[in-house]
């Protein structure tokens, strides 16, 4: 099973691993395939410029490690395509943040499990792992 991780989750696997549930780390070492959005790491930058996370210490050059880190062959980074902006125009919004849905269509159109915390991509008939 291929598996796109939500924000949440690829910080908390780099950072403090002991926040991800045994399913979800269960789920990430056994993935045939580990993916990551682009529009994480803009999630990222944007929350950093904002002060930051409430719930994990990132550190301010956070996209130096990870850039070591999603680098390897394990992680395939998930560009933003057409099809992606297109499924969001049909998604019922239950987000208030502008991120989530894109995760969404991205899990959707590429028939993908999420791992987070969220509970909204369950709304969506997406498989998420927690």
């Amino acid at each position: 099973m291929k598996i796109l991780l939500e924000t949440n989750a690829l910080l908390w696997a780099f950072y403090a691993p002991e926040k991800l549930t045994p399913k979800a780390r269960k789920a990430f070492l056994e993935a045939e395939g580990v993916l990551y959005s682009v529009v994480t790491l803009w999630e990222i930058g944007l929350k950093m410029s904002r002060g930051g996370f409430r719930d994990i210490e990132v550190p301010e050059d956070w996209q130096v490690s990870l850039i070591a880190e999603l680098g390897t062959p394990l992680f395939t980074m998930l560009p933003v395509e057409f099809a992606h902006c297109r499924m969001i125009q049909d998604l019922v919004f239950h987000h208030k943040d502008p991120f989530g849905p894109m995760i969404i269509a991205q899990a959707l159109e590429r028939e993908l499990a999420v791992v987070g915390s969220d509970q909204k991509p369950d709304k969506y008939g997406v498989e998420r792992i927690w």
